[in-house]
């Protein structure tokens, strides 16, 4: 396979940040275009990364663009439509998380990607976290013994996105359970290896969003009408497994918590353990014990890791990390947990795909 030519739909800050900088460090890459309904980010984002083309139509883009991949950056509620699209033109496709603002759209995108042949990735970079892996590695081994419960953990003392891309339900679908909340739910089905679940309960609340004063003091440089919040800013939920385990999430953009979180804390027979600090609990000849690093964690960019390892996968014709079947179970989960806090009942989880 000679150089890859690429497409990018959604020309905001995640394919400005993450995105175009990886690719366009790769020797065996072109960025052929980009797209997006706003002509001026288009036009912004090509000259900027000397993009040669840009269109406000990703359909135009795909018909006469002849593209490898394609990096679908657009808000959530958008993902499915030009993903189906990429891969009904011959494009492998490598999605921003979560997989879709909702179940039925990342069904329809999985379904494309069987039905195309063509790879379909979840953008979950921190599968590259070296601290998770370690700790699947131990579940795997069963040095923690069964595991019979855990904490998935997304949560923020002071962090409301102020752009309304993830606070409109329209583009976002709901607040910090899709946009945070995934990555605590990837954390934990990854580690454990995608146990079956049953039922899942959920409860959200919006305590922060919605208040003025906390809207007119904004967040990372920058302010909301607060009469425009319609989504959650602290998600609840609780999951439980076919397999006698039980996930609790905990997700939330503000809250009065000593610092941000983002970890995973497992219950075994045999031992438990933390991401966050990384830190396994153990019994040592009668005597409880807490196990922690002497060396630090290898430093990986997982976002350039991210490109790269979707790179790899194109060339290999196979999903070398997060394939669309995980993006969906994941999607799932949320989807449940979404739906019970919205009918203030214990829902079952759809799972048979």
């Amino acid at each position: 396979m000679g150089r890859i030519r690429v497409g990018i739909v959604g020309c905001g800050g995640i394919a400005r940040g993450t995105h175009v900088p990886h690719y366009k460090e790769m020797n065996d890459v072109e960025i052929a275009a980009c797209a997006d309904i706003d002509a001026a980010a288009a036009r912004s984002l090509a000259e900027d990364f000397k993009i040669p083309r840009y269109y406000t139509d990703f359909n135009s883009m795909f018909e006469k663009e002849e593209l490898d991949a394609v990096s679908v950056c657009t808000p959530n509620m958008f993902h499915k439509d030009p993903t189906v699209a990429a891969l009904k033109a011959g494009a492998h496709v490598l999605t921003e998380k979560p997989m879709a603002g909702n179940l039925r759209d990342a069904l329809e995108m999985y379904e494309a990607s069987r039905k195309t042949g063509r790879i379909l990735i979840v953008g979950f970079q921190t599968r590259f976290r070296p601290d998770l892996n370690m700790l699947r590695n131990m579940v795997n081994a069963g040095e923690l013994g069964e595991i019979y419960y855990c904490r998935a953990l997304a949560l923020r003392r002071w962090g409301i996105p102020p752009r309304k891309t993830f606070f409109s339900k329209t583009l976002a679908g709901a607040g910090p359970l899709l946009d945070i909340g995934c990555y605590a739910v990837d954390f934990a089905m990854y580690i454990m290896n995608f146990p079956k679940p049953k039922s899942a309960f959920g409860v959200f609340y919006t305590k922060f969003g919605n208040n003025p004063e906390m809207a007119r003091r904004g967040c990372w440089g920058g302010t909301w009408n607060p009469t425009e919040f319609e989504v959650e800013d602290n998600a609840f939920g609780m999951v439980k497994f076919k397999n006698d385990f039980t996930m609790l999430l905990e997700t939330n953009w503000a809250s009065f918590i000593d610092r941000d979180r983002f970890s995973v804390e497992l219950l075994g027979t045999n031992g438990g353990a933390q991401l966050d600090p990384f830190e396994v609990y153990r019994e040592i000849q009668g005597v409880r014990v807490t196990v922690r690093p002497q060396d630090q964690m290898p430093n990986v960019d997982i976002y350039k890791m991210r490109i790269r390892k979707f790179i790899e996968s194109v060339k290999e014709g196979r999903p070398l990390f997060s394939p669309a079947i995980e993006g969906l179970r994941v999607q799932a989960i949320l989807e449940a947990i979404h739906r019970s806090a919205i009918e203030d009942r214990e829902v079952p989880v759809e799972w048979d795909f």
